[in-house]
């Protein structure tokens, strides 16, 4: 439920209610611009939203970082799904929903019953990412 309390900017500075996504599949992706895992991750994130947007799953990128550095990274590096900008809030939600460390990237899967169907710390390998998927989904 903390999470679709959260409300966060995106880089143009323009609040994202993340209750608006109740009822879908949500990956949750905590990272940031400093962070070589987070960036290598990317663009296999890129890929798995565009094959699974049709069962009703969306990613979220929250950048533990700085509106200015999230943009200029967005600029060179441009991703298919909402990023938004989370500093020290978004550290905290990470800790509320399981990240023990504040270690990034950290990636929460919630099921479209509201509940966290996983967790996992530093680089998703893909085909862990799409069997926690398929299990979220269900």
């Amino acid at each position: 439920a903390k999470f679709f309390d959260a409300k966060f900017n995106d880089v143009s500075g323009k609040t994202v209610d993340l209750s608006v996504l109740r009822g879908k599949t949500i990956v949750v992706n905590f990272w940031s611009t400093w962070c070589p895992p987070c960036i290598e991750e990317m663009p296999m994130f890129n890929e798995v939203q565009s094959q699974w947007k049709n069962k009703n799953v969306v990613f979220v990128g929250i950048a533990v970082d700085q509106a200015g550095n999230v943009k200029s990274f967005l600029k060179k590096t441009p991703v298919n799904y909402p990023i938004v900008v989370g500093e020290q809030a978004s550290i905290d939600l990470a800790r509320e929903l399981g990240n023990r460390y504040d270690a990034v990237p950290f990636t929460v899967i919630i099921n479209p019953q509201q509940h966290i169907s996983s967790r996992h710390a530093g680089i998703y390998a893909r085909k862990d990412l799409e069997a926690d998927l398929a299990k979220a989904v269900q």
